[in-house]
């Protein structure tokens, strides 16, 4: 189930799944497979939107291991790699050589190069740069009859020594030239329109005879390359690519044009095409509207203005910035005498915002909550950019005919507009209208001779449309051609060549048999299959940087992605008896390896929330006698380690060894404090509280025994700061009980704090200590309690942190003294997915002299229990960078990490002491009468 779809509306389970270590294994697979006669699908990210990446017999999974660079030759501007390389890596890479390879899809930060080039995938910026085809100088492949070869340019001498080969190689070269030559004028007079860039229909046999030799005298040396680019791995398997490269661009500014009408818009792309922009990329209303309800995208909305039917994102390149600010200002004067209502130059430190917001449009669309998504189906052609505001009505007109509305976003400088309608593919009027819409518009491209396919390919979404599109001769030839490569169907079938219906196996044919009775309220996301639903297959949880999955950063596998359990829950929910699927080895597995981070919630488009699928999984299979047994007790549980600290080894007096709790022995378990909080405040001298502004602090259970001088710093700071100081000490902690399925439990205690506020006036604040216990008030907790709290308001449950910036915006905060120190800074996990983790750095600030050094970390690997449970993993995510970052730290730095798990990962596996944000404040604040 893992590997049985990818970012389209299929699915097809496949009979096998090999991830190989390296090329040897992968040759080593490949011709195993070839042997035994057995279709073969390689993979990379899996985020194909056409069907590409998933087949019925066995997927090689190309991007767990095989991400090595074999040779670089910066001075040459050439590199080579292994398929399983991910763009945005390599151009990480690089970049430090001021080199990049200038391809710039929307999945960069996870595409593998295998998976672009065999797409011929581009993204925003081709209208200046091209595709992979202009770029990829050679690849090296293995043949339907398991030998290697390299496709490379070839001279005349060389080209003739091919053909002369007794081998499957020479006689691949044979046919192809005798095919070209004989249909060569065939070949262009389907081809569609020579100006378009973006053009991946079927086989590239027009790119081979129009500019190449020996068909075109003048052209470049023959390459089978090109013909391999775009072919989706219909004829061979790439084991390695060979990249020309070029130096970054020096300057680069980005304008945003608003328009009030989406033609007004269309109908500039031509003029702008003749200033030579980098890029041209259309985002509609629709995508738009999206972002507002996405923690993360709503930041990367400050360029907006208004509510405009349509933007176009204008990126200029130059080689001198002053001659580049000239060319941007007057062609923002133009466009706004063009109809443009608003037209922003955006900042160069905030471009990568704009460009972030746009690669997210097609997540946000599928993570709507309704039923009818936003489907690919005739979303990827291309035509003339002079056609594109008649092609624009045309479309309309058939949605029209379906009584249905479509985004429309996309790559405008080379007409390459997706557009997607909205369909509930569950539905058989849906599915119906689908196969219709696809069929109509395939023909309509023909009409105004575009691509079918511009960039994302034809898969199994358009293949079964080809043969109406360069007629019966030119598609017999693309049937030889595969015919000569692949004499025995292997490599992709059902691919570019299919008599297949397009309305294949899709993954809404899985829908759930039972209805489970959830213990959190779904009604947000329609229902809890729908939650899961959410994921598209997008795969932006595969992306190497971010907090998102950590587990799937340091293993790359796929049971770890927010995708993959995705996967794995929505094949349990539509089992015959979902809970005892939900039981199953493999999905137990993914979900323990999730960290409960929360950042799939805000770095996912979709905002899948794998977290809380995970608590109510748990909450399904009802948590163990000795989990609710431990759980309801834990108060009682510290209070007594704190007391009897000789027997930490045990958990907790309970006589149960860490082994048979399933946590490692390498890790120590959490020494209680010194002293009980609780006792501590009750013995503080009563100070006098009139006109005093309350706050009242949630003391968590961590705050009360484990770390009881956090929990200390932060009462005495509040005191020293005027505030009445009312402290309410939990029984239990909500976030603990929510991970562990205890939800009803978990809705108990919210309540009883509830009830604990309730003098709670006004201008009271409310915060609390530890960020996911203070956060789980502006997630979980209206879907804990969505009936016995209406009044109560969530959101005001503030972080210290929060708390004193606003004191900070009222001049409130008193001056702090000068402090000569470099302080390093780790954020929880939580607080940058549900918080601002801006808040932190604007409070520290406040502080003269101090020098903060943000240490650019996910998740630090401890997350509650789970450092204990999964140690090597853990000791792996802190590896990535935190504890590089660390080895920096000075004696006199100090090191603050706001999470309590996070300084407890500091401590164990860094040997350094790190501090609450309210330890700081409380020793630099001035004092008063309260006793220490």
């Amino acid at each position: 189930m893992l590997y049985s779809t990818d970012a389209s509306v299929f699915e097809l389970k496949p009979s096998g799944v090999k991830t190989p270590q390296n090329r040897e294994g992968l040759v080593s697979d490949l011709r195993e497979a070839l042997a035994l006669g057995e279709a073969i699908t390689l993979r990379g990210a899996g985020t194909s939107l056409a069907g590409q990446a998933i087949g019925e017999g066995l997927i090689v999974d190309i991007s767990r291991h095989l991400n090595q660079v074999f040779e670089y030759r910066p001075q040459q501007q050439r590199v080579k790699v292994e398929p399983g390389m991910v763009l945005d890596e390599l151009n990480h890479r690089l970049g430090f050589d001021g080199l990049f390879f200038p391809i710039d899809t929307s999945t960069s930060n996870r595409a593998t190069l295998g998976g672009v080039i065999s797409n011929n995938s581009a993204g925003a910026k081709s209208v200046y740069f091209g595709t992979p085809r202009d770029w990829v100088v050679s690849l090296d492949a293995l043949l339907s009859d398991g030998s290697e070869v390299c496709f490379e340019p070839l001279d005349e001498v060389k080209l003739q020594n091919k053909l002369a080969l007794d081998s499957l190689e020479g006689a691949i070269y044979r046919r192809v030239i005798e095919l070209l030559t004989l249909h060569k004028q065939a070949i262009l007079d389907s081809a569609v329109d020579a100006s378009l860039i973006r053009r991946n229909t079927g086989y590239a046999l027009d790119v081979l005879v129009r500019d190449y030799q020996p068909f075109n005298p003048a052209g470049k040396p023959f390459n089978l390359t090109p013909l391999v680019c775009g072919a989706e791995g219909t004829l061979c398997a790439i084991t390695a690519a060979t990249l020309n490269l070029t130096e970054k661009p020096k300057y680069s500014q980005l304008i945003c044009a608003h328009f009030a009408t989406l033609e007004q818009a269309l109908n500039l792309i031509k003029p702008l095409l003749l200033t030579r922009p980098a890029a041209i990329e259309l985002i509609d209303q629709a995508t738009l509207d999206c972002t507002l309800h996405n923690a993360e995208q709503t930041a990367n909305r400050f360029w907006v203005e208004g509510e405009p039917a349509a933007v176009l994102v204008i990126e200029l390149f130059g080689d001198s910035l002053s001659v580049l600010k000239k060319n941007s200002i007057e062609q923002q004067a133009w466009l706004l005498k063009q109809g443009a209502y608003a037209a922003p130059l955006i900042a160069s430190h905030q471009a990568h915002q704009v460009w972030a917001l746009r690669k997210a449009g097609l997540g946000l669309l599928m993570g709507k909550r309704t039923r009818k998504k936003a489907v690919a189906v005739i979303e990827d052609a291309s035509v003339p950019a002079e056609r594109l505001t008649e092609f624009y009505h045309a479309v309309n007109n058939l949605l029209s005919e379906h009584q249905l509305s479509a985004v429309f976003y996309g790559h405008a400088s080379v007409g390459l507009i997706h557009i997607r309608p909205e369909l509930d593919l569950a539905d058989p009027d849906s599915r119906k209208t689908f196969a219709d819409l696809a069929e109509k518009f395939a023909s309509l491209v023909k009409q105004y001779n575009g691509a079918l396919s511009g960039e994302h390919g034809d898969g199994r979404l358009r293949s079964p449309f080809l043969r109406h599109q360069v007629g019966d001769e030119v598609y017999g030839v693309w049937q030889q051609i595969k015919s000569v490569f692949d004499p025995k169907n292997q490599f992709n079938p059902g691919v570019i060549l299919t008599d297949k219906s397009v309305l294949q196996p899709m993954r809404a044919d899985r829908q759930p048999l039972q209805k489970l009775k959830g213990g959190f309220d779904w009604r947000n996301d329609i229902s809890l299959m729908d939650a899961v639903e959410k994921c598209n297959g997008a795969g932006a949880c595969r992306k190497a940087n971010g907090v998102m999955c950590p587990s799937y950063q340091v293993s790359r596998e796929e049971a770890y992605s927010t995708r993959g359990r995705s996967n794995l829950l929505r094949w349990a929910l539509t089992e015959p008896d979902p809970v005892a699927a939900l039981s199953q080895t493999e999905l137990q597995d993914a979900l323990s390896h999730c960290l409960a981070c929360k950042a799939c919630k805000t770095e996912c488009p979709a905002s899948v929330d794998m977290a809380r699928l995970k608590a109510e999984v748990s909450y399904q299979l009802k948590p163990s006698k000795l989990i609710r047994w431990t759980m309801t007790r834990q108060k009682a549980l510290m209070a007594w380690s704190q007391k009897h600290p000789k027997k930490s080894d045990w958990l907790m007096g309970l006589g149960l060894s860490r082994r048979a709790l399933g946590l490692d022995e390498r890790r120590p378990l959490p020494k209680m404090g010194d002293f009980d909080l609780q006792d501590w405040w009750l013995n503080q001298p009563i100070l006098p509280a009139d006109n005093q502004q309350k706050v009242w602090v949630l003391v968590d259970l961590y705050s009360q025994y484990q770390e009881p001088e956090v929990g200390k710093a932060t009462l005495q700071s509040l005191v020293k700061l005027g505030f009445d100081v009312r402290p309410v000490f939990m029984n239990a902690s909500p976030r603990a009980l929510i991970s562990q399925g205890l939800l009803a439990e978990a809705s108990n205690e919210l309540a009883n704090v509830i009830k604990a506020l309730s003098n709670l006036a006004l201008d009271d604040y409310i915060i609390g200590i530890e960020p996911s216990e203070v956060l789980t008030w502006r997630d979980e907790a209206k879907d804990l309690l969505p009936k016995r709290s209406d009044a109560f308001e969530y959101r005001r449950v503030m972080l210290y942190e929060e708390l004193l910036v606003d004191l900070v915006k009222q001049q409130r905060l008193p001056a702090m003294p000068v402090v000569d120190k470099k302080l390093w800074l780790h954020v929880h996990c939580h607080q940058k997915s549900l918080a601002k983790p801006s808040d932190v750095n604007r409070l520290l600030s406040q502080i003269p002299g101090l020098v903060v050094h943000n240490i650019n970390t996910g998740c630090c690997g401890m997350a509650g229990d789970f450092g204990y449970k999964h140690y090597e993993m853990s000791v792996k995510i802190a590896q990535q960078t935190l504890l590089p970052a660390l080895e920096q730290v000075a004696e006199t730095d100090w090191v603050v990490a706001t999470g309590l798990s996070c300084r407890q990962q500091i401590s164990d596996l860094a040997g350094k002491h790190s501090y609450h944000i309210a330890q700081l404040f409380n020793q630099l604040l001035p004092n008063n009468s309260i006793q220490n």
